[in-house]
């Protein structure tokens, strides 16, 4: 899959905070398109954005000795599998796109989206092929960029959501220092 290009001081004109919500928005290049999948559910989305997680950050701070030969081991193995699977299914995940997200929203270039386009799919993972589907509720176009708030009612996947956005945000800051 595609390298993730990650803008930490990216201004957002106020234009795009009635979609964007007034939390953390992060501006990134990643595999982005619109979708005829069907939405993922709420319980699978967190599920997706928790393992996203642990795969990227690791899951392992705060340990100071390593696992196991045999775990070792096996870990290898899952990601040598993971690899392989993403590298197969490559073929299926769109192109990147520039993009800003928040855990209300995202704002595409026009382009992207075509008036009828409810739903849109993206891949919050380099390492992981599987896309979270969300439906696009309100848009608004400003410039050549369309925003839409995501049509989600749910607590947790919004939460979820969040935390990958301040995850991509911090990794962005990091980027920038050194």
């Amino acid at each position: 899959m595609h390298d993730r290009h990650v803008a930490a001081d990216a201004v957002i004109p106020a234009a795009w905070r009635a979609v964007l919500g007034n939390g953390l928005a992060v501006t990134l290049t990643l595999a982005l398109a619109p979708s005829r999948r069907a939405v993922t559910l709420p319980e699978a989305g967190v599920r997706l954005l928790d393992a996203v997680a642990v795969l990227e950050d690791g899951g392992r701070a705060g340990r100071d000795e390593s696992p196991p030969l045999e775990l070792q081991r096996l870990e290898a193995k899952l990601d040598l599998l993971m690899q392989l699977l993403s590298t197969w299914m490559q073929e299926q995940v769109p192109a990147p796109v520039t993009a800003t997200l928040s855990a209300e929203g995202v704002v595409v270039p026009s382009a992207l989206l075509a008036s009828g386009e409810d739903r849109l799919e993206f891949y919050p993972s380099t390492a992981f092929a599987q896309p979270l589907v969300l439906e696009l509720d309100t848009r608004c176009t400003f410039e050549a960029m369309v925003g839409a708030r995501w049509r989600c009612h749910d607590a947790g996947l919004g939460e979820a959501l969040g935390r990958w956005v301040f995850r991509m945000h911090r990794r962005a800051v990091a980027r920038a220092r050194r």
